[in-house]
């Protein structure tokens, strides 16, 4: 199990094959840098030291499931899981907690995850009000600044490429004056850039800083910008981007884009 992100004393840790994302998502949590997603291999595995399920219920709207774990002076708030455990039950790091299901929050291109909050216990439900993350800079997968892929597979709802001409190792695939970005591109609204830097060039463009978070990321507005295909996905300790449009398996795609980040 590696680190991946604090909140204060607390670590959350996953599985070295697995890949993540903070900010690979349009709900508020990951925007505000207070969530973040979990791409297992098979069962969603318990990501902190300890800890006693406390809530356990399926969610009446949108056929979710919401998981609350209480670890010392805090709440593990877990989504889009189908439960093993039962109110009550003490965990240990690496404990499984269930099986990631296909929930109707998800886009057709989201593949299965579960999500995770560190919460206040006393306001454990709220999309808003987290406690903000900060992400571990690891050095995961080999990343490029050249905008081109090769395309390795396609799925009905997207594609996966390698980057070519990759540069050095760094947490996510794709990397701008050094810094590793990760997002949903443009397609989500905004990425984020792991590190302090105020401007940015990606995919021809020269993008400006929107914000700066207190955990260490910049976050950048790309509303405004249309790309060379719907969007592009960028996660971290993930090898491949995600393409959302169609190409030949074995092609090179060559992502471009007009417009400006505001």
């Amino acid at each position: 199990m590696i680190t991946i992100g604090k909140a204060g004393n607390i670590e959350v840790k996953v599985p070295r094959d697995s890949y993540w994302s903070f900010f690979n998502s349009p709900y508020p949590g990951h925007k505000e840098g207070t969530a973040v997603d979990v791409y297992y291999t098979d069962h969603v595995l318990f990501p902190l030291e300890e800890g006693k399920v406390v809530e356990v219920k399926r969610l009446p709207i949108k056929g979710d499931y919401l998981i609350l774990i209480k670890s010392g002076s805090i709440c593990l708030k877990v989504l889009h899981v189908v439960p093993s455990v039962s109110k009550g039950e003490t965990l240990v790091l690496g404990d499984p907690i269930g099986i990631p299901i296909r929930s109707s929050f998800f886009c057709p291109w989201t593949d299965n995850h579960a999500h995770y909050e560190i919460r206040n216990c006393d306001d454990p439900y709220r999309a808003r009000g987290g406690i903000q993350i900060t992400p571990v800079v690891l050095r995961a997968v080999k990343a490029t600044n050249t905008w081109e892929f090769e395309v390795v597979e396609c799925t009905p709802n997207y594609c996966l490429a390698r980057p070519l001409k990759p540069k050095e190792k760094q947490l996510t695939p794709v990397i701008s004056k050094g810094f590793p970005i990760e997002g949903g591109i443009p397609h989500y609204g905004y990425f984020g850039a792991f590190g302090d830097v105020k401007e940015l060039n990606i995919f021809g463009m020269r993008i400006t800083r929107g914000a700066f978070l207190k955990n260490g990321v910049s976050l950048f507005n790309v509303r405004n910008i249309v790309l060379s295909v719907r969007g592009v996905g960028i996660y971290c300790n993930y090898k491949f981007v995600k393409l959302l449009g169609r190409f030949e398996e074995g092609t090179v795609a060559k992502i471009y884009g007009a417009g400006t980040g505001i």
